[in-house]
């Protein structure tokens, strides 16, 4: 594999992010409901349980642009049609051997194979490990056993708040708002942890022992990261959002207002310049429009002083912004040598990929 293959798709996965956000963002609007413009932002509130009734078919459907946000390597495919590598499973035994069959070791040469029989070895030593509680989550084929392993998830990380916003997600689906609701207050109180950074070490020294030198590893480890927490936690908002306005046709303003104060602190929790990817931080303000759509937009912004259409204003030029730095990967990695390119991606593990990518456009771009 050739440096300027590791490039090509590098440049690839940051524009078809983007492209990604903007399409989810246009395929599921949101009704909006002019009754109320006000969020409060000073004090955390809990909508009114039992939560006002709603049919299962209410809630926002899946669509196939979800999808592309929530497994990134289909987004890797290199010029004239070859993907990314996979490995077979015998390139990653020595690795696996090396690393005791940990569990870190045994997810990552997963990723890299595709072997069920490697994550089928991994369920059965680590059930309460909270990374193995997770891949098992989005790899299991039944609602049942995605009951299971959320339920697991939430025993072995009761810290970590990812695993109350995706139980939330997966109650909101089943009609169970109310359990729901509980999920995303428990979950307004932790960090979340999503273990990419330990996925993408793994999976690098996995390709790494497999052979691919130092950059090709650490970019197809960056490129074949799944997020598909992102997906679960847009339609959470969305779900939010219909819940308000149910609250909302009942005459609770109050309740209306918490749960669109949940979905809003979520967004901004996702929309961080400091994220590990970009895509996270586009769907972070996705969920913060999808929240401001659903208002006046005349009306005043909770005690902002501005409007709701100043918000909207702030974020598309935000969202601008990012895209214009997107623009500058492709214009500068074609320029960098192979120890730029690690350095590249070894800045994107520690400060985040916008990071990265102004170290390498002040490094390589045009002065």
């Amino acid at each position: 594999m050739k440096v300027k293959l590791v490039i090509a798709a590098a440049a690839t996965l940051i524009a078809l992010g983007l492209l990604v956000c903007r399409r989810s963002q246009v395929a599921n609007p949101i009704t909006p409901s002019r009754q109320n413009s006000s969020l409060p932002t000073k004090r955390a509130l809990a909508p009114r349980l039992p939560t006002p009734r709603l049919s299962v078919s209410s809630q926002p459907p899946v669509d196939s642009s979800e999808e592309a946000v929530s497994h990134t390597n289909l987004l890797t495919r290199l010029l004239n049609g070859e993907e990314l590598p996979k490995l077979r499973p015998e390139q990653v035994q020595s690795y696996l051997e090396e690393n005791h069959r940990s569990v870190g070791s045994l997810l990552a040469a997963f990723q890299a194979t595709d072997d069920r029989t490697i994550l089928r070895e991994a369920m059965e030593k680590y059930p309460s490990d909270p990374r193995l509680d997770y891949v098992a989550w989005f790899r299991s084929e039944s609602p049942v056993e995605r009951r299971q392993w959320l339920d697991a998830f939430k025993q072995s990380a009761p810290d970590n708040a990812l695993a109350n916003y995706l139980s939330a997600r997966d109650y909101f689906k089943s009609g169970q708002n109310d359990q729901a609701v509980q999920e995303l207050i428990a979950a307004g109180t932790k960090p979340i942890q999503d273990y990419s950074l330990d996925f993408v070490q793994n999976s690098e020294e996995a390709y790494r022992a497999a052979g691919y030198s130092e950059a090709e590893a650490k970019m197809i480890s960056t490129s074949t990261l799944l997020l598909p927490q992102l997906a679960e936690f847009k339609q959470v908002s969305q779900s939010l959002v219909n819940l308000a306005n149910a609250y909302r046709q009942s005459g609770d303003t109050a309740s209306a207002e918490a749960a669109l104060q949940m979905a809003t602190s979520l967004g901004q929790r996702l929309d961080d310049p400091g994220s590990r990817t970009i895509i996270q931080s586009l769907v972070g303000i996705a969920i913060q429009r999808i929240v401001l759509n659903s208002m006046d937009p005349s009306g005043v912004y909770a005690d902002s002083g501005q409007t709701v259409q100043s918000q909207i204003d702030a974020l598309s030029q935000r969202r601008e912004s990012i895209r214009t730095l997107t623009q500058q990967v492709g214009k500068v990695l074609p320029t960098m040598s192979e120890q730029d390119l690690i350095s590249y991606f070894d800045r994107m593990k520690i400060f985040g990929e916008q990071a990265a990518i102004r170290w390498a456009a002040d490094k390589h771009g045009p002065q």
